[in-house]
């Protein structure tokens, strides 16, 4: 039977929806996940808690990965909480910017935050999925796992007193990650009041101190094809309902050559 692998971009809804935008950076993970391993996994993409709270109490995960961001870290970990007294052996897989940088400071936020196994740092989809190999490896017994203290790219978990942590790497080729939209990974957050959001290159030239992505590793820019950007504009443009904005997760969308093409086929 495959393993049930639940992943969320989570949003606070109390007081409205606080994320607006559609879950890219998680479906990313998701789609490339599915390329990989489809075979070994179901997995499901959520994006409000009451609905993936409902999911787990009617068909309980093995495996849970959600987004760490400033704003929802909370939320997510009393989730994560709460899921773990439906499914004790539940492993939990995080992701996101929201990390330090620093060992001792990552020690640090696993003692404070023990319900998180493992957390993969940088880019999602190259982690993640190793990850889940790692994980079907060793019969999904998380704690076999850790005591063995793999390095898995990209990733980073406590065993006991230890902090294991890997090379970080990136995806110089971000074209082999299938299109979340593209492979319909998100067609259903166009039910959503959610604005559609888009990536056509990742990295930042600059070293700000006070930004995530100010990291030298991140210095590189890699660049989607310029077809696949204009098929998921059109495809957007085609499924959208009720909602009349487009946002772009670039770090500097408009310093490129390319965004005017971009922009111009928007505006077309």
């Amino acid at each position: 039977m495959k393993k049930k692998v639940y992943s969320a971009d989570l949003t606070h809804t109390g007081n409205g929806t606080m994320a607006l935008t559609f879950p890219l950076g998680t479906a990313y993970v998701v789609s490339y996940a599915k390329k990989i391993l489809g075979e070994d996994f179901n997995f499901r993409l959520f994006k409000y808690q009451d609905l993936l709270s409902k999911a787990i109490l009617k068909d309980p995960p093995d495996i849970l990965a959600l987004s760490n961001y400033c704003w929802n870290i909370e939320l997510g970990y009393t989730l994560i909480n709460w899921a773990k007294s439906i499914n004790p052996n539940l492993t939990v897989i995080l992701g996101g910017p929201n990390f330090p940088t620093e060992a001792f400071e990552k020690k640090a936020f696993f003692k404070s935050r023990p319900l998180i196994d493992f957390y993969i740092e940088s880019e999602g989809e190259i982690g993640f999925v190793k990850v889940l190999e790692k994980l079907k490896e060793y019969d999904f017994n998380t704690e076999a796992l850790k005591k063995a203290e793999e390095n898995i790219v990209n990733c980073c978990y406590l065993n006991g007193d230890n902090l294991i942590q890997a090379k970080i790497e990136r995806i110089k080729d971000v074209n082999i990650l299938p299109s979340p939209y593209l492979d319909g990974t998100l067609d259903e957050f166009f039910e959503l009041p959610l604005i559609p959001m888009l990536e056509t290159t990742r990295g930042c030239p600059f070293s700000c101190t006070f930004c995530a992505d100010g990291l030298s590793f991140k210095n590189k820019i890699y660049s989607y094809d310029m077809q696949r950007v204009k098929d998921e504009i059109k495809y957007v443009c085609d499924k959208v309902k009720n909602m009349d904005e487009l946002r772009f997760s670039d770090l500097n969308f408009g310093m490129y050559k390319q965004d005017v093409e971009t922009a111009e086929f928007v505006a077309e």
